[in-house]
């Protein structure tokens, strides 16, 4: 029988683990954020010519930081605004290697003088609610993602196609959300998603009331316990007796 001493012990420090893997997250997004913001790739420093720099100067609280427009007003709360990646020889690999989710805060991005860039998706700026202007460059396959019908407006020229003023998604998608106990909510140019209403849980919002939030805890501790036992028993095998 396993000591219930040791499988206390055991179950905090599984909790301290966690606690600490949630802190590694966190920085692995803020040297996530740094690596795009001071992209090595970049041949020169942010042109003081471009939106996102003069952005930057006109209003109060920001400040440039490499090739971000960043919000210094409160210390603890920093986003980025404005990413200006031109001329950054980015290629669509770079998406998946370094995806913008982090910058749910991003307004202006601009990806022209780009050739890498070939396809540029929705899923690529997927959560970016607040993204009003992205300029991309101009490919027969390329295009601001989500499709024309995601931006009011669009200006596309030789070299680069601008698209502004994000459309609400679930504008164009009326009643997108197949149940009436779900709700549409914005997650992108093209995207969204259906949340449940208030006092609704469960598979496509069906189930009435609020989620076991106790009971999933204490069915979650009592798991972490007993597979803290086993294998605290499974090590104890491998001991060699006094």
């Amino acid at each position: 029988m396993a000591n219930p001493g040791r499988s206390f012990v055991t179950l905090c420090l599984f909790l301290v683990c966690c606690l600490w893997c949630s802190s590694l997250t966190r920085g692995q997004k803020e040297n996530r954020l740094q690596s795009i913001c001071q992209l090595s790739s970049c041949a020169s420093p942010l042109a003081d010519d471009g939106v996102v720099y003069s952005m930057c100067q006109d209003r109060p609280g920001l400040q440039v930081w490499g090739r971000c427009c960043v919000n210094i007003t409160d210390n603890t709360h920093n986003f980025t605004i404005g990413l200006d990646l031109s001329g950054c020889n980015i290629k669509d690999e770079f998406f998946k290697e370094s995806p913008l989710l982090p910058l749910t805060r991003l307004q202006k991005l601009v990806l022209d003088n780009n050739p890498g860039i070939t396809v540029l998706s929705r899923e690529d700026v997927a959560g970016l609610t607040d993204l009003n202007y992205i300029s991309v460059p101009t490919h027969s396959n390329c295009s601001c993602p989500g499709g024309e019908e995601a931006w009011r407006q669009h200006i596309r020229t030789v070299n680069t196609t601008v698209c502004t003023d994000q459309t609400p998604t679930c504008t164009i998608y009326d009643g997108a959300c197949p149940v009436t106990t779900s709700h549409c909510v914005e997650d992108g140019p093209g995207l969204f998603l259906c949340l449940c209403n208030e006092g609704y849980h469960g598979y496509k919002c069906l189930r009435q009331g609020t989620f076991p939030m106790s009971a999933f805890l204490a069915g979650l501790g009592s798991s972490t316990v007993i597979v803290a036992a086993i294998l605290w028993v499974l090590q104890r095998r491998h001991v060699k007796t006094a």
